[in-house]
């Protein structure tokens, strides 16, 4: 690397630096060649490092154009084409259309065989469906979600959601929810649902679409439950009062 000082050089992966100055990837001492947008991608995602970007920011930044009406999917393609070229880069999706860019970090354990343990310690309640599959059933649950709404993962696993409403289909947010999913969109509302003996719960439920990252085709829909029934019991009370 005669051709670069190295104090000034960002190690994105194992043989892979990026150059600020020049603003360019160098892997086995060679210049990576990578587009305009993947480059201006990669230079916000490394000066927000380990902290969240919204899709919203970053097509602006990339596209640099206010007057072009954002898209979500040009965002979500452009990070799958950065990491086809950079393999070695782990950008994870967040809540919301988020994308944070970690940092390379020497001797890090490999935690993927303890992910549905993790959740299984979430304080919210943590669903995983496959919409790949008839009627988008869920095929993970954790404890958290078993014990707010009463039933165990047996009891949950290959069924859709949607039981948890019972009776009580007339809500809004059942409308929004399903045109999300058939956009492959993020989305966060308040339901009402109902334990398995029948105690009525307001669920603020967030879903996001996981995406393969190889191929950007939808894989899993990740669901988050939240109790918010003493709020909303508040909010009520207060309604009255005025």
């Amino acid at each position: 690397m005669a051709f670069m000082n190295a104090k000034t050089l960002i190690k994105l992966c194992d043989k892979c630096y990026w150059n600020p100055l020049t603003q360019t990837v160098i892997e086995d001492n060679h210049i990576l060649v990578l587009t305009s947008s993947m480059t201006k991608l990669l230079a916000i995602l490394i000066d927000h490092y380990d902290k969240p970007v919204s899709s919203v920011d970053i097509f602006f930044h990339i596209w640099d154009d206010y007057e072009k009406e954002f898209n979500p999917k040009s965002v979500r393609n452009l990070i799958s084409n950065l990491r086809k070229r950079i393999p070695c880069l782990i950008i994870n999706n967040y809540y919301g259309g988020r994308y944070v860019l970690k940092k390379y970090r020497d001797n890090v354990p490999n935690i993927t065989d303890y992910v549905l343990e993790i959740l299984d310690q979430a304080k919210n309640g943590v669903t995983i469906s496959d919409p790949n599959l008839p009627d988008n059933p869920i095929i993970f649950v954790n404890e958290a979600f078993s014990e707010l709404f009463g039933y165990t993962s047996e009891e949950v696993i290959g069924r859709n959601g949607r039981f948890l409403h019972g009776e009580d289909r007339d809500q809004i947010s059942l409308k929004e929810i399903q045109k999300a999913l058939q956009e492959e969109r993020d989305i966060t509302v308040t339901l009402r649902n109902y334990t398995k003996e029948g105690e009525l719960i307001f669920n603020e439920l967030t879903i996001s679409p996981i995406f393969d990252k190889k191929t950007e085709k939808l894989k899993y829909f990740l669901g988050v439950q939240k109790n918010v029934t003493a709020i909303q019991k508040l909010i009520q009370q207060i309604k009255r009062m005025l």
